[in-house]
């Protein structure tokens, strides 16, 4: 008889030692998860899902529209003279602040340049051209330094931008048009806004760098 109560009372402890385990590794379970929740709520939200840029042109009537374009093909263009046109605002608004810094008065020439190139397609396939809403609207910097940095985050979203306007469309003239502006963000602009957010390539009118593109 007393063998088996003190089978029983081991028994008792084993499982109590069991329960308190179990219990022990759940509390721990939930402490976790609720750190990995409060850590995943905690980040922003234009780091978690990056916004796309407003378009501000792309009010299309696409029910009227009677030229050769399909609708992948006419948000491409239009995406695309959108972020051209932001372009050209945001580096003409920090001329009239600073004074027409470097590379902000070269780049913004290129910028009217790639306009005119897209504006010619929507010519071509008889699109209206949008005027360009961005003007008076761009945001504005404290510095050039600043302006300087904004500057290479617009030409990455412009290069990923055309990456994916490649895919709208199998026409070879607008495909000519965004590998263009394309290569000129990534090859031009971008180099000049790095060198003038290390603080290299900046002052006042034209200099190195004022090229074609």
């Amino acid at each position: 008889m007393k063998l088996f109560l003190t089978a029983i009372f081991i028994f008792t402890i084993f499982m109590f030692s069991a329960c308190e385990t179990q219990n022990s590794a759940e509390e721990i379970n939930a402490v976790n998860d609720k750190t990995i929740k409060e850590k995943v709520d905690s980040v922003p939200a234009n780091e978690a899902k990056p916004e796309e840029t407003e378009c501000k042109i792309c009010d299309f009537d696409f029910k009227n529209y009677k030229g050769k374009l399909d609708k992948n093909e006419i948000k491409g263009l239009l995406l695309a003279l959108n972020d051209e046109y932001l372009a050209w605002a945001i580096y003409e608004q920090v001329n009239k602040d600073f004074d027409d810094p470097r590379p902000f008065i070269n780049i913004q020439k290129a910028e009217a340049r790639h306009r005119d190139r897209l504006v010619r397609l929507f010519e071509k396939y008889e699109m209206p051209v949008p005027k360009n809403k961005w003007i008076g609207n761009a945001p504005t910097y404290s510095s050039v330094a600043e302006a300087c940095k904004a500057g290479v985050d617009a030409e990455i979203a412009n290069r990923d931008l055309y990456k994916r306007l490649f895919k709208t469309t199998e026409r070879d003239d607008i495909l000519t048009v965004y590998k263009d502006l394309q290569r000129a963000s990534a090859e031009n602009h971008l180099p000049a806004f790095e060198r003038c957010g290390q603080g290299r390539g900046r002052g006042k009118g034209f200099g190195r760098g004022r090229g074609k593109n």
